[in-house]
């Protein structure tokens, strides 16, 4: 199944997820990663910029947004509760790792942060455990041992 069959194939049992960064080979390598999880997952989109998840997500049902901390020149951080007032989670996929960058991540609704030298199966995991955690109020602890986790 290639990415855009994976894209427009609907399924309520599939977390679908939206994949977000500025290099276009991160974009594909996620896209089959996930894309190998079907039918537990599949992509609902990708994109470049901010701009573009923005309109994805608000067009798309998404049930988790993979995030690239940093795409092109800013931060993508100003743009987690937009992302986040369609219902979806916010996962975000770094390969910075300065402990108040990732402070201000959690701050701004992400519900937990992998590194992108990470093991692939790490972020499967966190996306299942982002979907599940929609619906549950923030603020249990889970993101403090996740900073934990993510800043060690």
């Amino acid at each position: 199944m290639t990415i855009a069959e994976a894209m427009h194939r609907e399924d309520k049992e599939s977390i679908r997820v939206l994949l977000v960064d500025d290099h276009e080979h991160v974009l594909w390598g996620l896209g089959k990663l996930i894309e190998g999880e079907w039918p537990r997952m599949t992509v609902s989109g990708s994109a470049r910029t901010a701009a573009q998840a923005l309109a994805l997500v608000a067009e798309r049902r998404t049930d988790v947004v993979v995030l690239d901390l940093w795409l092109g020149e800013e931060t993508s951080l100003p743009h987690l509760a937009g992302l986040q007032a369609f219902g979806a989670a916010v996962l975000v996929l770094t390969g910075v790792r300065d402990a108040s960058l990732l402070e201000r991540a959690f701050a701004a609704g992400a519900r937990a942060v992998v590194f992108k030298d990470d093991p692939a199966a790490l972020l499967l995991i966190e996306i299942e455990r982002a979907h599940r955690a929609r619906s549950v109020s923030a603020g249990n602890g889970s993101k403090a041992s996740a900073l934990r986790r993510a800043t060690t």
